[in-house]
């Protein structure tokens, strides 16, 4: 009888130094969203997915909001997602005033770049730069493929088509953390990487947890540097509390921050 190895699927491995270092931010009494182990943690995770910054926030789900601001979504426009993900995917559209727009998945679970060519040649039309459907007149802005357990969506096409249809790219790397491709245009490149934006998340049933939270990245600088601003409240002024714009508590905490530095320890050993 061929009995086969049992990879849990969403079952936390906390057996490295998570007590030790959550351990260390209570006795430092560094707790809550200032400390230094945020700023590590974010540097651990920039240097392994290849990139030259990363923002830790509340959630990949905060990540997803903060990134779809970043790109100018707005009321009454829409937004293209895939239509196998978890809700977390589709709501922060919502948060936007934004609309979804599913597209089917391939054999792969994600994104089928074939029907999303096909949607954009036959049901939109682009007019003064921008890409509008047809059936409601409302202007897509993005699409926001999310790779499935692991699998990778073909960025290869859907950056084709998104630079064709001038459409902004946020991938949904929530459950990719640690893939990447090994050939063709991106090879080397991680998941989350390739897109104007990504996010990526540490909820309890990912491949590293902080018990919650997430990150962005940007290939964009100023974009990354943006969503931090609003990440943190929006402060222009700590001293006196000015702010010009409508910010979000959406910070990591110095205790999540050290469970993450010790399970980014063990993500290579994870991955295998």
């Amino acid at each position: 009888m061929n009995r086969m190895k049992k990879i849990p699927l969403s079952v936390p491995n906390l057996k490295g130094r998570e007590a030790q270092l959550v351990g260390q931010a209570v006795a430092d009494e560094w707790v809550s969203t200032a400390g230094p182990f945020v700023s590590e943690f974010e540097e651990k995770v920039a240097e392994f997915v290849g990139v030259r910054e990363a923002v830790a926030c509340q959630s990949g789900t905060a990540g997803l909001h903060l990134g779809l601001m970043e790109l100018g979504v707005q009321p009454g426009e829409k937004v293209i997602t895939s239509d196998l993900t978890f809700m977390a995917t589709v709501n922060p559209i919502h948060y936007c005033g934004a609309e979804p727009i599913f597209m089917d998945c391939d054999d792969t679970l994600c994104m089928d770049a074939g029907k999303l060519r096909e949607f954009c040649e036959q049901e939109c039309q682009l007019r003064e730069g921008a890409l509008y459907e047809k059936s409601s007149g409302q202007r897509i802005r993005a699409v926001v493929p999310a790779h499935i357990f692991g699998n990778l969506c073909d960025m290869e096409a859907i950056m084709d088509i998104a630079e064709e249809f001038h459409l902004l790219v946020l991938e949904d790397a929530a459950e990719a953390l640690g893939c990447r491709w090994n050939t063709g245009r991106y090879a080397g490149r991680h998941a989350g990487t390739v897109g104007d934006v990504g996010a990526f998340s540490f909820n309890g049933n990912k491949i590293i947890t902080t018990g919650g939270r997430g990150l962005v990245v940007s290939r964009h600088p100023d974009k990354l540097a943006h969503m931090r601003y609003k990440s943190t409240q929006a402060k222009d002024d700590t001293l006196r509390f000015i702010h010009r714009e409508v910010g979000y508590n959406y910070r990591l905490t110095n205790l999540q921050a050290a469970m993450g530095i010790a399970q980014m320890e063990q993500l290579p050993e994870f991955i295998k």
